[in-house]
């Protein structure tokens, strides 16, 4: 994972020219209290996490939870049937071969896991207590998906960033659910104890949680001593982020990417 400044710079000034215009770089406090500190969601001041991580943190699983979450930017939404920001239909449309954009989005997709993943490595070592990813896994598609059985397009894309890393693969055993689901994945063979050090789980989207959380827990069941959660997007709803405040929604509407000035493994407050 040695990495030169000219190269880092070079990924960098790549990412900052695909998806600098639109994407915002997500926080985890805020001055005004409306931040999840786990996944940058939205959440009611004076709550200590939002709705879905409160859940997960109150069931029986608690102690099997990812150990850290980062996530590199916002999906923006005016409501839940909204795809009109640029960064949410890139999580669309990367998965799709055919789609007008999506080898675009893919590109896009590519650039924030090298940069994020392969040129922070040394950071996710530094924030994880000195111990570096000793393996990677990514989310399969669960039973009632459509591309079941298939390879999935961010697994496609992780084994060509990651390439001398070990792979953990999960294979899913259910149907896809937002809540946290312990048994839904599982592992596909047995690993030894020092590819379990340290698993970095990746993900291309953030809802509630409930799959990501759901594989984090199935890895802590195999054996994992440590899971890091990466996802490259997370949703954010502005219709219910006004529900729970008034000029929540347009905090989160004056976010922006900064590019790299900001790591997302250590920046994590909105000046």
């Amino acid at each position: 994972m040695g990495w030169n400044g000219g190269i880092r710079v070079t990924h960098e000034a790549s990412l900052a020219a695909t998806v600098g215009s639109f994407a915002q770089n997500v926080v985890y406090r805020s001055a005004k209290d409306h931040v999840c500190p786990i996944c940058g969601g939205a959440k009611g001041a004076g709550y200590a996490v939002c709705v879905s991580c409160s859940t997960h943190q109150h069931s029986p699983y608690k102690a099997q939870l990812a150990d850290m979450v980062r996530i590199f930017a916002y999906a923006p939404m005016e409501c839940s049937s909204d795809a009109s920001n640029q960064m949410t239909r890139y999580m669309y449309r990367y998965k799709e071969e055919d789609r007008v954009g999506s080898e675009l989005a893919r590109a896009a997709v590519t650039e924030i896991l090298v940069t994020e993943l392969v040129l922070r490595w040394g950071c996710i070592k530094e924030v994880s207590g000195g111990v570096a990813p000793t393996a990677w896994s990514t989310i399969p598609s669960t039973t009632n998906s459509p591309r079941a059985g298939i390879e999935h397009p961010l697994h496609r894309i992780v084994r060509q960033v990651l390439p001398r890393v070990p792979e953990v693969k999960l294979r899913a055993v259910g149907a896809k659910s937002r809540s946290l689901s312990p048994d839904l994945f599982q592992m596909e063979c047995e690993c030894a104890p020092d590819t379990l050090r340290h698993v970095l789980l990746i993900d291309d989207t953030w809802t509630t949680g409930g799959n990501v959380q759901s594989a984090a827990v199935s890895l802590k069941r195999a054996g994992a001593q440590r899971v890091t959660v990466f996802c490259v997007a997370r949703v954010v709803n502005y219709a219910f982020c006004a529900s729970i405040g008034e000029g929540v929604a347009d905090g989160f509407r004056s976010l922006s990417f900064r590019g790299g000035q900001w790591c997302p493994w250590h920046c994590m407050v909105e000046p």
